[in-house]
């Protein structure tokens, strides 16, 4: 039976690490936060939607995001607005709705969800959506 000697080194550099590892969850936390949560504390945008008809509205101004069930209009135009610092004219909403997916003899859904058409007034643009 082999035994490990504890080193009081070790010890303290395996704290030190834990310590590091944790200042950087709270640090990067910290700077996802700022841009996910709006002035009533809750997450607004989930990402860009990205599809054949989604690319080819950012040729006229347009972005097509991935929003949360509860956000509203205001919500996504404040938060478009903070995060990429550009003015929007308008923000048009789609429910779409969840659709029945079959895999083998399974009957199973997919769920729903919720996109916003972002229009940008002129002479602005996401530079990130068209990546």
């Amino acid at each position: 039976m082999r035994f490990k000697l504890f080193n009081k080194q070790t010890a303290a550099t395996a704290d030190e690490q834990k310590e590091a590892t944790a200042q950087k969850e709270t640090t990067t936390a910290k700077t996802e936060r700022v841009f996910n949560i709006t002035s009533a504390g809750r997450p607004v945008l989930k990402g860009f939607y990205v599809s054949e008809k989604a690319s080819l509205l950012s040729e006229f101004n347009q972005y097509v995001f991935k929003v949360f069930d509860w956000a509203t209009k205001n919500e996504i135009k404040k938060q478009v607005e903070k995060m990429f610092n550009v003015k929007v004219d308008c923000v048009k909403i789609i429910n779409l709705p969840g659709k029945r997916r079959d895999t083998g003899k399974h009957p199973g859904f997919k769920s729903g969800f919720k996109k916003a058409v972002v229009v940008l007034e002129g002479g602005y643009a996401i530079e990130q959506a068209k990546a």
